[in-house]
């Protein structure tokens, strides 16, 4: 589920429909499969992998409820990796590019059916062209082939990388940015 928008404006009750449907319910599937597992004890060997996204590692202003829920996903990924370790199952999680799939460009949709410039101060005018300016940009606009590819070879896989960035231009450029942050004055 994603909910854009302006974080300082949008309705309480979508940021939590999103926590609901992007973090508590992975956690509470996870939880139920980990604890079979490990009380059958067949855990070893066996792999956890979060769909997370681009959008886990970094903050694009109007994205910030949808990829709060991916950075707590990146938060209970990286603490089971630890946790687990010691019953021999391993985690990883996969982070998406913006690819042209529909997903984010309904995503850019769902502000405007509660922004109303009579009452918000975000214009709907401005979100909309932002998002539009972004959709035409050749990051806005990736195939899901590459994606689709990458997935069938990492998840079956018994090694490999705990955070898989695809596709390596968006890898970079997220590396580049928490460098960047390092830096940021407020």
């Amino acid at each position: 589920m994603g909910e854009a928008g302006p974080v300082w404006e949008i309705p309480l009750d979508l940021v939590r429909r999103n926590y609901e449907v992007n973090v508590f319910l992975p956690l509470q599937l996870t939880q139920g499969v980990l604890r079979k597992w490990i009380s059958e004890g067949s855990a070893r060997g066996k792999k956890v992998v979060f769909t997370s996204s681009m959008g886990g590692l970094f903050t694009p202003a109007n994205w910030g409820t949808y990829v709060s829920t991916k950075h707590a996903l990146e938060a209970f990924a990286e603490a089971m990796q630890q946790e687990l370790a010691s019953y021999g199952v391993k985690v990883q999680t996969i982070n998406p590019g913006a690819y042209y799939t529909g997903y984010n460009e309904t995503m850019a949709d769902n502000p405007f059916r509660w922004l109303d410039d009579s009452v918000h101060f975000t214009r709907r005018a401005e979100l909309r062209k932002g998002f539009d300016d972004f959709f035409a940009t050749p990051e806005g606009k990736m195939d899901a082939q590459e994606m689709i590819d990458r997935m069938i070879e990492i998840v079956p896989a018994d090694t490999g990388k705990f955070r898989n960035v695809v596709p390596k231009v968006i890898e970079d450029m997220l590396k580049d940015h928490q460098l960047a942050a390092w830096e940021n004055t407020i």
